[in-house]
């Protein structure tokens, strides 16, 4: 199948026409370039076959041919890409950028937050000081690739103050927003991968931090389990009140192909959108979200609440959280002993 109308078809083939002194020579060309025979290539640029999607992505990257030149794209939905404008260069920059969408969210009229995810969301993981500085330390060695991490095993001091402050100001406007939430059984996954590999091959500084970052994983569990049962959101550390943020959380496993968050408020919606996480795309464009929006309410009304009133499932879910983080430790501390 392929979304090349003929006239797009025959105005993207006539572009790539245009780097040949014949058209034999574009025909032969083309023919080699797709597999195809002189016959295939004729009803191409007639317009009696589509081009397909692969065979538009092929020409283009072998002719340097823009697929996007001349066309009308006013119907075409469209995300923004917020990392592509500039390389992230500093983890304090990045988090001092991710400030601004936090306060400019609390200031959205009848502001409320849905979010699906396939992980533990930044917003919990980032709480705990020592796991805050880990998560920071794999998003910069791994996706931003930062030169002053470079060859330098894990350390809670590699986050500067100015960052922790910085990111202090997210977890609390995070904790003013009500939201809900859609997790899988598999939500520490990622991280506990992490940390099991950082373990493996030595890149923890003191063995203390590891252990440390056990119990704060159980930690953020307990506290997860205790906003779940009372409906609120509200800081570690902290009792809900009347006027804390409504939480509601459910379980559905056909949830972890996405990390999304959607944001209603009287003044709009917009979505993000992990991709190269934690980089994000983000858009406002009505027939994503809408489409996103339909897909949340689906998994919601066909996933299990987790709550008071579904005790034994709900103690079911956070004890197998649980599990998973002390086997971790086990097999990490077991592979420690051997090594």
């Amino acid at each position: 199948m392929s979304d090349a109308s003929p006239t797009f078809q025959h105005s993207f083939l006539e572009r790539v026409r245009s780097r040949f002194n014949s058209r034999s020579e574009l025909v032969r060309s083309l023919g080699e370039t797709l597999g195809l025979g002189r016959d295939a290539i004729y009803r191409r640029l007639r317009g009696d076959t589509a081009l397909t999607a692969d065979e538009l992505v092929t020409i283009s990257r072998k002719y340097r041919v823009p697929i996007e030149e001349g066309r009308d794209l006013s119907n075409v939905p469209v995300m923004y890409y917020h990392n592509g404008e500039y390389k992230i260069t500093d983890d304090e920059d990045y988090f001092r950028d991710f400030r601004k969408h936090t306060v400019h969210l609390l200031n959205l009229p009848g502001v409320r937050v849905d979010y699906a995810t396939s992980e533990l969301p930044i917003f919990y993981e980032l709480s705990p000081p020592v796991l805050r500085a880990f998560k920071v330390y794999i998003f910069g060695v791994t996706t931003w690739r930062l030169k002053k991490w470079e060859g330098i095993p894990f350390s809670p001091a590699l986050l500067s103050p100015a960052t922790n402050e910085v990111i202090e100001g997210i977890i609390e406007d995070a904790y003013r927003l009500p939201a809900r939430e859609l997790w899988s059984i598999g939500i520490l996954d990622v991280t506990l991968r992490q940390i099991t590999y950082m373990a493996q091959v030595g890149r923890f500084a003191d063995d203390k931090d590891l252990l440390t970052i056990f119990e704060e994983l159980h930690g953020i569990v307990n506290h997860l389990e205790q906003m779940a049962k009372s409906g609120k959101r509200f800081r570690p550390g902290t009792q809900p009140t009347d006027a804390s943020p409504d939480f509601s959380v459910s379980h559905n496993e056909l949830s972890n192909t996405n990390n999304a968050i959607i944001i209603n408020s009287d003044a709009g919606r917009m979505m993000f959108n992990t991709l190269v996480n934690p980089n994000y795309l983000m858009t406002t464009d009505p027939r994503i979200l809408n489409d996103v929006a339909s897909w949340f309410e689906r998994l919601v009304e066909n996933g299990n609440a987790l709550n008071n009133a579904s005790g034994k499932y709900t103690n079911q879910y956070f004890g197998r959280l649980r599990q998973q983080i002390d086997a971790t430790k086990d097999r990490v501390s077991y592979t420690s002993m051997i090594f």
